[in-house]
């Protein structure tokens, strides 16, 4: 794999929520549109809203002679919606996307940016693994990023402070403070599990965190840097056993079924001590929980004094029937400023895209502070794309890793929960649905 493919953007770590905050802060100094006709620009995006529209349209103003549309396809279609757009020469001139798509470079919908950061001085600040992650195997940049997300570790402030607890800070701390918190005659467990639908992706991250971190590969996930698979590597049998050691000692039988909603609700309601999530369980605590009863903290590392965990980011890219990509850029450069976009993500429920604006007290400080600790760090927090083939294996590669999505991430896992299938069996057939990709030249 490439270098770029070895470490994630760490350096900016992403809060998925969306915040109410009181009164709309200066966007800066807008200049005013000149007289003359209006050059009409569209924006397709997968994830609009009305709040989202309102905020985007608001920061496109600054950009003199210019009339945006935004289009935002039902969430469910959106993606074939915008797929179809493109193959029918529809004019696009900026499109949210998901990390580097290959599709779309592949078919020529997407122009390379190279051009215009070159000559962009905030550039030099936005985050370095962001960079690399915003380019192609053959290092044109694609896309400017405008956030990303990412887990972290939350828990019962109260509940550690009367056991006199500390918080844990490696996987073996974890499951014996959630050992010492479980007491089901009270209903209360240490750990909130995940046993049903997204089992597959915690028992992952699990793995890829007992594994040599040199091995991991953030670009293609199950794959590993010496061209196996990350479930043949030494320490990818005692991660799944400990994987079901937490669940069988530490958690509520009947999580096998929890899923995300299940998990969190357990979380603040008063039944777990400890959940893994994304930051966008910092409202729904704000929410339903007492100040001062709930923390969080960075992640919980393996032996190797670090951790694996799904990130993912999204960003605009130019679309190549742009009607002027000139002026597309201009949008694309005023969107991601460093002062728009620290706004933007204010405002949206993400982390600036700019290292310099991580320092603003609001994502510096309180439940988010955990996520910068962690991206000062990130050789230590590594996170990978979750489905990372999805965007840059060929076709038919992508199709025949379905097997393992569709059959065996989830239900077998959920099967060695349950003790119905052994764990070195799941981590073979896991193996064997990738060995089609094994020297597979996308993936070196």
């Amino acid at each position: 794999m490439k270098t770029r493919f070895t470490r994630f953007m760490a350096a900016a770590l992403a809060l998925t929520l969306v915040l109410s905050l009181g009164g709309m802060a200066s966007v800066g100094s807008a200049e005013g549109s000149t007289e003359g006709e209006k050059t009409k620009l569209v924006l397709v995006q997968y994830l609009g809203n009305d709040q989202r529209d309102q905020l985007i349209q608001e920061i496109a103003s600054q950009v003199p002679n210019i009339e945006l549309e935004i289009i935002s396809p039902p969430t469910e279609t959106a993606t074939q919606k915008i797929m179809t757009m493109m193959q029918a020469g529809e004019q696009i001139d900026l499109v949210e996307v998901g990390a580097v798509n290959q599709d779309y470079i592949n078919n020529g919908f997407i122009i390379p940016l190279d051009k215009y950061v070159a000559e962009w001085d905030e550039w030099a600040t936005v985050s370095e693994n962001l960079k690399e992650l915003s380019s192609s195997q053959d290092d044109q940049t694609w896309l400017i990023p405008y956030g990303v997300y990412e887990r972290a570790l939350f828990y019962r402030k109260d509940w550690f402070e009367e056991a006199g607890l500390e918080v844990p800070t490696t996987w073996d701390e974890l499951y014996e403070t959630a050992k010492q918190l479980t007491d089901p005659s009270q209903n209360r467990y240490g750990y909130s599990f995940r046993g049903g639908s997204g089992t597959g992706g915690f028992a992952e991250m699990t793995i890829l965190s007992f594994i040599d971190p040199s091995l991991v590969s953030i670009g293609c996930m199950p794959m590993t840097t010496d061209g196996k698979t990350m479930f043949e590597q030494e320490g990818a049998l005692e991660a799944v056993e400990f994987y079901k050691k937490l669940y069988t000692d530490c958690a509520p039988a009947d999580s096998i079924g929890w899923g995300y909603n299940e998990m969190v609700e357990a979380f603040y309601s008063g039944v777990t001590a400890m959940l893994i999530q994304d930051a966008e369980v910092i409202a729904t605590c704000e929410q339903y929980m007492e100040e001062g009863t709930w923390a969080t903290a960075p992640l919980p590392v393996g032996p190797h004094d670090t951790v694996a965990f799904p990130g993912g980011f999204a960003g605009w890219s130019i679309g190549s029937n742009s009607v002027n990509p000139d002026l597309a850029w201009e949008l694309l450069k005023t969107l991601s400023s460093e002062e728009n976009n620290t706004y933007f993500c204010k405002q949206n429920g993400n982390i600036p895209i700019h290292t310099t604006a991580q320092e603003d007290p609001y994502f510096a400080e309180g439940p988010y502070s955990c996520y910068i600790t962690m991206h000062q760090q990130p050789e230590k927090y590594i996170a990978f794309i979750d489905f990372g083939s999805n965007n840059f294996a060929p076709y038919e590669d992508q199709e025949k890793a379905k097997v393992y999505g569709d059959t065996l991430r989830d239900t077998g896992m959920q099967e060695v929960l349950m003790g119905t299938k052994d764990a070195q069996t799941w981590l073979d057939e896991c193996a064997a649905a990738y060995s089609h990709m094994v020297g597979a030249d996308w993936i070196k």
